[in-house]
This record gives C-alpha cells, sequence and structure tokens, in this order.
C-alpha cells in the first residue's frame, strides 16, 4: 500500500537510516526463515514505541524480536503464511539493567540478555538471576523469556514470570497503548523516568504495589506431585506480557532475583529403570520446599549415545573458548545456512560431525563407565539455599541407595571442577548433539517440547504407524518437562508423524509446548488465542 511505502522514511526518521534495513533475509537460530520488508531497531523505549504506532497505522505484521533464537520459528516473517508484509522490531539496543536497591530486585528494558544479566548481577551483588537456559550462549533477552515462559534448569525459580512489566497492545481501533504495572513512583510518565536512570532506588518503589516478580509459590507448586503440569506455554495466568509470545511489544520488565548459594555440589546418578528415576526424584530431589535440589536433569541412553557421537566438537569449544564466543560461532553458522549453495542448510552440522571423533569423549571415566552401565541417567545439583541443605540431600541420596537391591542405582559425586564442568556441558550439547547425529547418520530427526503431569512416570506410548529409530529424551525433571528428540529415517514422513505423535502425547495428559513457544509448530488452545486476541 502506499502507507507502506512511505514506512521506510517515516522510521528511518525516528531511529535513523543506519537502524532501518529493508528486504532482509532471516533464519532462527534452530527453525524458520523469512524475508522482512523492513528490519528496524529502535534505541529508545520512546522510539519504540513510535516505530510500533508507524507500524500499525501501516498495516503491517509486526515481529518484536529479541537474540532470534526461534526455537519453533516464530521469531521470523512467515512469507507467504503472512497476508501483510512483515516489519520486524529489534529491540536489542534496548539493554539497560537497572538494579533496585541492594540488587535483591532488578528493572531490565526488552533487550537486556540473559548472559549479560547474570554477569551483572554475579559481578556487583554476588546474586543470581531467574535461570540457565540451554540457549543462554545466543544471550536471549529477558523480555523473550517472559514472552515464551522460558523455564531452563533451576527448579524453584519456576518459569520467567513477572506481574510487573511496562509493555504496549493494540486496541481493537488500531491505538497503540503503553500499560505500566511496574509499580514506581515514575510521575506518571515511566519511559522519561526510566530513559534518566542508572540505578532504582528502594525510595522509587510504590509501597502499595505487591504484585510478584517471579512465579508464586512454585516450590510448593512444583513438590506437590499431583495430576497438574508444571508449566507449560499455552497457561493464560498473569497480567499480558507472560506468555504472550509476540503479541504484544514489552518495553521493561522487573524481575526478583536469588543469592548464589555459597555451596554447590554436582551429582551424575544412574539407575536401573524410569521407574526409580522418578523415585529419587519425589524422594531426594523434590523431598520438601525446604530441602530440594537446585536442578534435577533427567537423559536416557539414546541420548547420552547421540551426545557423545554428535557433541564432542561442541564441548571442547565451549571448554576451551568460553560461553559467549559460541553465540558469534553461531552467527557464522545460521550465515553459512542461508548461502544459495547446494546443501548449505547441512553443511555446519556435517563439518562438525566430521571433526567429532578427532576429540576424545568428553566425559571422564567414572561418568562413561556409568554411562555405558546404564540406560538411564540424572545431573542432579545439591545447593546450599539452606543452612544444611547440601548435607541433607546428600543423606537422602544415601538413604535412597541403601534401599534398593546393590547395583541398581549408583553415582559419582563430580569433586572437581573438571568432572563438574563437563558433566553439565555435555547435558548442555544435547540438543545441538541431535541434530548434528541426524545430519551425519544420514537420518531425520524431529524435537517435540512438552510436560506431563506431575504425578506422570512413564514415557507416553506413541503410536506405531511412523517408525521410529531412536528416542533421544532428556527432561527437566524435576518439573516433568521433556525435550524428546526422535530419530526417523530417511523414508519417514516426518510432517505427517509430528502430527499423529504430538496427538499421542496430549491423549496422555501432556501439554505442548512446554516452554519453546508456539510458534509456527504448535496450535495454540482457544483460550490461549482468545487471550491474545483481547
Amino acid at each position: 500500500t502506499e502507507a507502506q511505502k512511505q514506512l521506510p522514511q517515516k522510521l528511518e526518521g525516528i531511529v535513523g537510516k543506519q537502524h532501518v534495513k529493508g528486504q532482509v533475509d532471516m533464519k532462527g537460530s534452530r527453525l524458520g526463515r523469512g524475508t522482512a520488508m523492513l528490519c528496524v531497531k529502535p534505541g529508545t523505549m520512546a522510539e519504540a514505541v513510535a516505530v510500533l504506532r508507524e507500524c500499525v497505522a501501516a498495516g503491517v505484521a509486526v515481529i518484536p524480536q529479541g537474540a532470534n533464537t526461534s526455537l519453533t520459528g516464530a521469531s521470523v516473517p512467515r512469507n507467504a503464511e503472512c497476508d501483510r508484509p512483515t516489519v520486524v522490531i529489534n529491540l536489542r539496543r534496548l539493554n539497560k539493567i537497572l538494579p533496585i536497591g541492594e540488587g535483591n530486585q532488578v528493572l531490565c528494558f526488552s533487550g537486556v540478555g540473559i548472559y549479560d544479566l547474570q554477569d551483572k548481577l554475579k559481578k556487583d551483588f554476588n546474586r543470581d538471576s531467574h535461570s540457565v537456559l540451554g540457549s543462554i550462549f545466543l544471550n536471549p533477552t529477558v523480555a523473550a523469556g517472559v514472552a515464551f515462559g522460558s523455564g531452563g534448569t533451576q527448579i524453584r525459580k519456576g518459569p520467567a514470570f513477572t506481574q510487573r512489566a511496562l509493555w504496549c497492545r493494540i486496541l481493537e481501533n488500531g491505538e497503540v497503548e503503553v500499560i505500566n504495572t511496574l509499580g514506581l513512583k515514575d510521575g506518571g510518565d515511566a519511559i522519561a523516568f526510566l530513559e534518566g536512570k542508572q540505578a532504582l532506588s528502594n525510595a522509587d518503589l510504590d509501597p502499595t504495589c505487591n504484585e510478584p516478580a517471579s512465579f508464586p509459590n512454585y516450590p510448593t507448586r512444583v513438590t506437590t506431585l499431583d495430576g497438574t503440569v508444571a508449566r507449560y506455554n499455552a497457561d493464560t495466568y498473569g497480567i499480558d506480557p507472560n506468555r504472550s509470545e509476540g503479541k504484544v511489544m514489552i518495553l521493561a520488565t522487573i524481575h526478583d532475583t536469588w543469592p548464589i548459594p555459597p555451596k554447590v555440589k554436582t551429582v551424575w546418578v544412574s539407575v536401573k529403570d524410569l521407574a526409580m528415576a522418578h523415585e529419587l526424584k519425589r524422594k531426594v530431589c523434590l523431598s520438601s520446599t525446604g530441602t530440594m535440589s537446585k536442578s534435577c536433569e533427567y537423559f536416557n541412553r539414546e541420548i547420552y549415545e547421540a551426545t557423545d557421537l554428535g557433541g564432542r566438537l561442541c564441548v571442547k569449544v565451549i571448554d576451551t573458548l568460553g560461553m559467549r564466543p559460541i553465540g558469534y560461532l553461531w552467527d557464522v553458522k545460521r550465515f553459512v545456512e542461508t548461502l544459495p549453495i547446494p546443501f548449505a542448510s547441512i553443511i555446519p552440522e556435517k563439518f562438525m560431525w566430521w571433526f567429532n571423533n578427532i576429540f576424545p569423549a568428553s566425559l571422564p571415566k567414572a561418568l562413561r563407565d556409568l554411562g555405558e552401565e546404564f540406560d538411564h541417567h540424572m545431573l542432579i545439583d545439591f545447593a546450599e539455599y539452606n543452612q544444611g541443605e547440601v548435607d541433607a540431600l546428600q543423606g537422602l541420596l544415601d538413604g535412597f541407595v541403601a534401599s534398593k537391591p546393590e547395583g541398581h542405582v549408583k553415582y559419582h559425586v563430580c569433586a572437581d571442577s573438571f568432572a563438574q564442568s563437563r558433566a553439565n556441558l555435555f547435558r548442555f550439547v544435547m540438543a545441538i548433539a541431535f541434530k548434528v547425529y541426524c545430519t551425519g547418520m544420514g537420518m531425520q530427526g524431529l524435537s517435540i517440547d512438552y510436560a506431563l503431569p506431575k504425578n506422570f512416570t512413564e514415557y507416553p506410548v506413541l503410536p506405531g504407524q511412523h517408525p521410529i529409530a531412536k528416542r533421544c529424551i532428556y527432561s527437566h525433571f524435576g518439573c516433568n518437562v521433556y525435550h524428546e528428540d526422535l530419530v526417523f529415517g530417511p523414508e519417514v514422513d516426518v510432517e505427517e508423524a509430528k502430527h499423529v505423535i504430538k496427538h499421542a502425547i496430549e491423549d496422555a495428559g501432556g501439554k505442548l509446548p512446554a516452554e519453546h513457544g508456539h510458534g509456527t509448530e504448535y496450535k495454540a488452545p482457544a483460550s490461549t488465542r482468545e487471550r491474545w486476541m483481547k
């Protein structure tokens, strides 16, 4: 339309010509590829609001974007699937972090990366941010965590959630409304107030605001092992930004922080079967709200083997360079995959597969021995959030082992930093290693993200009409949230299999997706769609 033709010039007038690009080919870090009519990068919240208003007036589709993690294809344009040109509003330049008082809470502009936030809180306050996600090397934004209900590994913190936010929504008449529930004494203009601040004091807080800045009572929720799920993306609880998946544009959010425990013990536990893993989780890791593990991750033999075959290079690179440079290498990978040459989409994984066996096994021998002997494994962190908590958890674990027949459960304490680091990195790279494994073996892969009822202690039974070569299962076990990576032969129609398998998981009481967002891969239920449309 004529208004859309004039939009580039109008947006350049708001943010500067250097921050507006046209006809941008975008590829998500995991899924999705499309062309944005414009990609615009506002530098202030006021600019972001002005950009959104011009986009709405021009009648374009809008995608608020953070780091373009795109686990389910939600952060890139959909081309022919959308009835209008798409403008991506990338919010990465809104990266101000405002600690509140002594750092027990923090206000984040929408472009703040979770890696940057974690680093600042640790250095300045010896405190921890919401959670550690598998995609932390991409430095995804705090706002995206709220918008997708990101969970991660740390059980007691729950999914990313806050009732204190500043955001934009579009009214039925086309007006852009700015809504403020931050709970600050901002004089009625939160944007101007925050743009002028470098930190916030407790005096800046409205004492009448008692809204939570993290998921309320999550430890009680997760230790109550009933027929409900702990967390999932279609949950409609909370203010609009929570699990909004881009249907509103988040400008800023306030979050609780957590003390960094003075003592952490990492334990690799291997058990005879899945039922015993669930029993151990129930009796040790989730024994009470006051004595619970920091994290409790599960993985089976199939993903253990795939990670060993496909993840050695990745573990070595992270171990050598650290987490931050991996994001830059991932950008190179994404660039190669978009090159107009044959087989560009698989070149990076083929490279990683060919070079994988140059490197020795990632895990120390004690952990490899357990990996070979058992089919079911748990990687557990005990942490001293409360006095004596690590020793109490260790006592529960020893009691559990003593109660079982000899050889049914064994564990190894990762006593040195090398063993601890390698065990955690091995779990960290599983999603990457799975794709490398499938590409290297000439197989097809399908990744599904779901939450099962907290009292569900089996794998969901999957239909047999689409033969599955491997079920690679790993889980944020404390929350009963699963990432299942399925390996299929080249002859299988994976798209057809995907829909059948998802229905089977729902029939078992599961909720899909759990924490990756609906994107192009999952259909949201009616209640969630209604919430997004209001």
